[in-house]
């Protein structure tokens, strides 16, 4: 794995990615991207059992998105080709993340702007620090997303609200963020990484199929009409629990809970 990333099992079954470019604010190159993408994919092998994935970066920035100064020193900036090649590489990077078995939290500190925030949008969940400056920015350098912001912030937070940070660039902090939606959860910066941990902890608790259906069913809810979506519900929680023992058990134990409260109460 390159240097610009870290990648850390714990035996919670959950894996921590760390942008590890603080001298770049985690402004990501093609060499980052690409081992992104290796790190989110390796998740699914057969031998691992990754049930949640945490993003977070190294510094004062969770990521401050494309790495201008890369792409004009690697001429990509002045190749329509190669340039069309990272952006491609990027909305790949991306959408592993979205299209990943496991759910992925995104712990964002300090700033995560332009292809910063497009990355946290890819992510399942958002933990941010309550003063985390946050916004696309294309707008200020009159460039256009190429990572998926001017999709997925429509769909996170409303067409008026991603609007008005789209064609302004302004940033929002951590506190705004989770009021608009945005993000999941704020919460104190000293408290960041062990809020962050502590949640991913938690949701690895569940079976790892009834993640990866739960996820699937809900980022399918933003495409289906409601008809069709309670049918894929239907479908899918039928299909899980002639598939998965964790559904019988969990349900026996509830049953089992209530049968015991019951004759408490008696």
């Amino acid at each position: 794995m390159t240097h610009s990333l870290l990648v850390e099992d714990q035996p919670s079954r959950v894996r921590v990615i760390t942008l590890n470019r603080p001298e770049r604010m985690n402004a990501l190159d093609g060499p980052t991207l690409a081992a992104l993408e290796l790190a989110v994919r390796e998740c699914s092998e057969p031998e691992r059992d990754i049930r949640v994935i945490v993003i977070r970066g190294t510094g004062r920035a969770f990521c401050a998105g494309s790495d201008l100064k890369w792409l004009a020193e690697s001429g990509v900036l002045h190749d329509p080709a190669a340039h069309l090649r990272n952006q491609d590489r990027m909305q790949s990077a991306f959408e592993a993340l979205e299209s990943a078995r496991q759910i992925v939290i995104a712990s964002i500190n300090g700033y995560a702007v332009a292809g910063g925030l497009e990355l946290a949008l890819a992510c399942d969940l958002i933990v941010a620090d309550e003063d985390a400056q946050i916004g696309d920015e294309h707008m200020r350098k009159n460039l256009l997303p190429s990572g998926g912001s001017s999709q997925r912030l429509p769909r996170k937070i409303g067409m008026a609200r991603a609007m008005y940070y789209l064609t302004t660039g302004r940033r929002m902090n951590g506190r705004e963020a989770e009021r608009i939606g945005l993000a999941s959860w704020a919460v104190p910066g000293p408290e960041l990484d062990a809020a962050t941990l502590a949640l991913a902890q938690d949701i690895a608790t569940s079976d790892a199929h009834a993640l990866a259906s739960m996820k699937f069913m809900a980022r399918r809810a933003l495409e289906l009409p409601l008809k069709d979506g309670l049918q894929m519900e239907r479908w899918m929680q039928f299909r899980y629990r002639n598939e998965s023992p964790a559904m019988l058990a969990g349900v026996q134990q509830f049953v089992s809970g209530e049968a015991s409260s019951a004759s408490a109460s008696n």
